[in-house]
């Protein structure tokens, strides 16, 4: 200082005054430049500085932090961190202003000590619950109203998984539950960073990336420019009680529980409750003697059912083995692939986690590995032939040769349009086509039938065929005869006294005798003679209407069935019965024979099966006992009824009823019903006749006495 004054003395004067005026001049504009600066910096503090009184004195008008919306205490932390950027200065031009000298102006230490308290008040502690509310919404560990802690009396959840649709895979990171897991982790993996930028501000040294960080994942804004002071400020504070110690632990107890509860998820949904496991055992269900020859005839929608409930389950398990990765099933360690092994070096890194819990994970995961070894031994082990096997050259299981063919011949198989449930026939349904489409419907499923059969038949194993066949041949022949059954019936009168229509009902005989012939083609041989008595059935129902009209001749005459009438009188059964002294049964051969050629031309109607049934065979014996009566054989019926009428005379009566009869000319059997009705009336009239004689036995007595 004493050599600068010396060399000031040796100046000239005129030197010294113009240093003088110059050291005026810059001290000047650094008081204006100072005056500048300090005057906007203290408007932006008179700015803030209400603010946070404002701030302050909403504060205190509420019962509790509770009671005022979060989202507030998001604004304004965002406001005093950007405030705490805005509100540094360069103090280099207070240099020229001596009343701002730290020394003589507390103001700024002042004003630090108010920022740092609104800071920890609000930053801080808001940063502080926004963790714990990121740890709460993942751990599903429910906070504690007043601190905003994690409460420890409450168990944690596990994480649901975005989509809850269920795949078919042995893949790990196709499941839900894995995507689940990986999620989970990479939240904590979030977490756990930003836990860590937090202890780091708030206990020791921090830097201003860890800050952006921190607020970027709890505030959701990006903070730019430079934040040492906020970084500064954000150490310490003794308004905001955090351990250190206790915040990591409350959030490694809630984000482990969770993790560990959504492995154990993960495990049991792949190992546990393995879909392949869950596919055998309703393969096995579904399955169990659908090949074998049925003791009784099932319904073919249940054999249907049965097919596409095996077929769909057969579906799933080729789907579920042909996507590959699953040769972690026969390995002697559980081994699910990359993804799986960086989910846990994930878990291993992660400070909230760590080696402890994938050391605990691994254990679980070994035991229930353990246990599915087990059960796929049992299922697919040397018991009988396994329905899986391993395929060398892809790496991977794979359905046994025998499944795959009932699985190819099954899907085969239901494609074929007759399969169907739409193809039948509604029941109780009534047809509106006829039967020459019938017809042509039905040789064309014979014809699919047929290509079945050559075709898809074979692909099933040897020992599934024959049934299959069966099967096949049921439902084509059913199908085929309830659609012509119905279509037949369609066209018959309803009102059996209607008289049926010769030509239309040939052309229906010649249908039905051709879907007879197909029917006998596609197995259904029993259907076909079916369908034939439905046809021959109409025809029937008319002869049976002709028997009874024939019932109306004399011949069937009630009275002689119930003879309590005659009290012994002379009386003429010939003329009762019909029969004529000189022309005997004549008139009632007469009505015989028109009657017998009306059903004559119904019978030629029918197919030449109708000739065998017992109805129509009586008609044509009595057409032959027609024949032998007009030609007076001595073996017809008739003729012998009419003798037999003659014998009994022209007053049989009480008195001679008995020796008559027993003279009389009766069958030797019961041949047709000529001789039937002979027969009725003989033993009518034998009863009637041993009545009258115990009657007049029983006053003759008497008068003996």
């Amino acid at each position: 200082m004493t050599a600068l004054l010396q060399r000031l003395r040796t100046l000239p004067r005129p030197r010294l005054i113009h240093l003088a005026w110059l050291l005026l001049g810059a001290w000047a504009i650094g008081i204006l430049v100072a005056a500048w600066q300090l005057g906007s910096w203290r408007q932006e503090l008179s700015r803030t500085l209400l603010q946070l009184n404002a701030d302050a004195h909403f504060r205190s008008r509420v019962p509790g932090r509770e009671g005022v919306d979060p989202e507030w205490y998001r604004r304004k932390a965002l406001t005093l961190l950007s405030a705490t950027r805005t509100l540094q200065h360069d103090a280099t031009w207070t240099a020229f202003m001596p009343g701002s000298w730290r020394a003589f102006d507390k103001l700024e230490e002042q004003l630090q000590a108010r920022l740092e308290h609104e800071f920890n008040e609000i930053v801080v502690e808001t940063v502080r619950r926004e963790l714990y509310l990121r740890a709460s919404k993942l751990t599903g560990v429910p906070l504690v109203r007043g601190t905003g802690d994690l409460n420890p009396a409450s168990g944690c959840q596990s994480p649901v998984p975005e989509n809850t649709e269920r795949k078919l895979t042995a893949v790990a990171e196709d499941l839900t539950e894995f995507v689940a897991v990986r999620d989970y982790v990479l939240g904590v993996e979030r977490l756990d960073e930003a836990v860590h930028a937090f202890l780091s501000l708030h206990y020791s040294d921090g830097h201003p990336d860890q800050l952006r960080q921190l607020v970027a994942y709890t505030l959701h804004k990006e903070l730019p420019g430079a934040l040492e002071h906020s970084v500064r400020m954000f150490h310490g504070g003794e308004e905001v009680s955090v351990e250190q110690t206790l915040m990591q632990s409350r959030l490694q107890w809630a984000t482990r529980c969770s993790l560990v509860k959504a492995m154990t998820a993960l495990h049991a949904r792949l190992l546990n409750t393995n879909d392949l496991f869950a596919l055998e055992q309703d393969l096995a269900a579904r399955s169990a003697g659908l090949f074998d020859p049925p003791a009784r005839q099932v319904a073919f929608d249940r054999t249907l059912e049965r097919y596409l409930a095996v077929h769909k389950l057969l579906e799933d398990q080729h789907a579920f083995l042909s996507r590959g990765r699953n040769e972690w099933m026969r390995e002697g360690t559980l081994k699910l692939g990359p993804s799986y092994q960086d989910v846990l070096q994930r878990i291993e890194r992660t400070r909230l986690l760590g080696p402890d819990v994938v050391k605990q994970l691994n254990d679980q995961s070994g035991a229930a590995f353990a246990e599915f070894r087990r059960q796929f031994e049992q299922a697919f082990g040397s018991q009988g032939a396994p329905g899986i096997v391993w395929v060398e050259s892809e790496k991977r299981f794979d359905l046994s040769p025998e499944r795959a063919a009932v699985r190819n011949g099954l899907g085969g198989l239901l494609k074929a349009s007759f399969m169907s449930e739409e193809a039948a026939p509604t029941k109780g349904a009534r047809e509106s086509t006829t039967l020459p489409k019938v017809l042509a419907e039905a040789r064309k499923v014979a014809a699919e039938r047929a290509r079945v059969l050559e075709e898809v038949v074979p692909a099933f194993p040897e020992q599934a065929r024959p049934v299959v066949k069966r099967v096949v041949d049921l439902r084509v022949s059913e199908m085929i005869y309830q659609k012509a059954y119905r279509t037949l019936k369609a066209g018959f009168p309803e009102d059996v006294q209607t008289p049926l229509v010769p030509a239309t009902f040939r052309g229906q005989r010649d249908q039905v005798l051709a879907l007879q012939a197909v029917l006998k083609e596609a197995g259904g041989r029993w259907f076909g003679d079916r369908l034939v008595a439905t046809l021959d059935g109409e025809v029937v129902r008319r002869l049976v209407l002709m028997q009874e009209e024939m019932r109306q001749l004399p011949l069937y005459e009630t009275r002689l069935d119930n003879l309590a009438w005659w009290q012994g009188e002379p009386m003429l059964v010939a003329h009762t019965a019909g029969s004529e002294a000189t022309a005997g049964l004549g008139k009632t051969a007469t009505r015989l024979e028109l009657m017998v050629q009306k059903a004559r031309a119904l019978q030629s109607l029918g197919s030449p099966a109708l000739a065998t049934e017992p109805t129509a065979m009586k008609w044509q014996q009595l057409q032959s006992e027609l024949e032998r009566y007009n030609a007076r054989s001595s073996d017809s019926s008739l003729l012998r009824l009419e003798r037999y009428l003659a014998a009994l005379g022209t007053d049989l009566r009480r008195e001679n009823c008995a020796e008559r009869l027993s003279s009389a000319l009766l069958p030797a059997a019961h041949e047709d019903f000529i001789s039937q009705r002979q027969m009725q009336m003989h033993q009518a009239l034998s009863r009637r006749c041993a009545e009258l004689r115990a009657q007049g036995v029983a006053p003759a007595a008497s008068l003996t006495q």
